[in-house]
């Protein structure tokens, strides 16, 4: 496969839109229900297809635990910033529920969700704001080649050292039914099902009720499943034939990442400096190795 920039800018656009792609009505959406601030849960599975029902279990089985706005103080100042005054006047868990279970059945993004400095990272994405990512929903193909996403989110919980932040999986599951067109790169069908391993989420709100900070996609057990690794919207690219060699860290991936920066003209792996909110302190971009605090 040839990396080329038009490729990696394409791929920068599909992993920057995860919570853009949503499941069909065969997908399941798992509720917890949190009884403790000790982060014990049972879980209930409630079918997407009909939102009515799984909105109302899903609000009137979760509730945010009531822990001390006290935490032991974060090395990162990004993340002690994000904690606010650890006192949220809602419920932060039903609000991340309905997010995602909102997401999950009409698979359109709300914008009233998120506050003005929102910012998005993932593992080899980010930092990327509402601006760039809103105007890059429809670049791909991928919806055409896996018209059947089948997406499980569970096991929603909130962080016991911040009570804005709350944490939940998902597993993604797609046969490839269409011909993939990678910017006239075509990846015909192959009908061979994609199981990617499950990966972590998490989402942060602001004391006004608003998603200030969202990470997406990191990989919760790298053997599992059929795409070596790769979750999410790199997993469903590497079942097409797109082995892309995307890890954080990877120098060769870096550079071929702002090289498609620099161009910009089919998506960015990061928003540009002017448009970074002040918050965000941390100067690794994209895959760029994790700085020491």
């Amino acid at each position: 496969m040839k990396l080329s920039i038009p490729l990696i800018s394409m791929v920068i656009v599909a992993s920057s839109n995860v919570n853009a792609f949503a499941p069909t009505s065969t997908s399941t959406y798992t509720a917890p229900f949190t009884s403790t601030s000790t982060s014990t849960f049972t879980q209930l599975h409630v079918s997407t297809s009909n939102p009515s029902t799984a909105a109302n279990t899903a609000s009137s089985s979760s509730s945010s635990p009531s822990s001390s706005p006290s935490s032991p103080k974060a090395k990162s100042p990004m993340f002690e910033h994000l904690k606010f005054d650890n006192s949220p006047s809602f419920d932060v868990l039903a609000k991340t529920q309905q997010y995602v279970q909102q997401t999950a059945m009409d698979g359109k993004v709300d914008e009233s969700y998120y506050a003005s400095d929102y910012v998005l990272r993932g593992p080899v994405i980010g930092p990327i704001g509402r601006k760039d990512l809103s105007g890059s929903q429809n670049g791909l193909g991928l919806f055409e080649a896996y018209p059947n996403v089948k997406i499980d989110s569970f096991g929603f919980n909130i962080d016991p050292e911040n009570n804005y932040r709350c944490f939940y999986f998902q597993r993604w599951r797609a046969v490839m039914e269409g011909d993939l067109d990678a910017y006239g790169d075509v990846y015909p069908a192959t009908n061979q099902e994609a199981e990617m391993p499950v990966s972590v989420f998490n989402v942060v709100w602001n004391p006004e009720g608003k998603i200030v900070y969202e990470q997406v996609g990191a990989v919760v057990d790298r053997l599992e499943g059929n795409t070596q690794g790769k979750a999410a919207v790199f997993g469903l690219l590497h079942n097409a034939g797109l082995k892309i060699p995307a890890s954080p860290g990877d120098k060769v991936f870096q550079v071929l990442q702002r090289l498609g920066h620099l161009k910009g003209d089919m998506g960015r792996s990061w928003s540009r400096e002017s448009d970074i909110p002040k918050w965000w302190v941390s100067k690794s971009r994209g895959a760029d190795d994790t700085e020491q605090w």
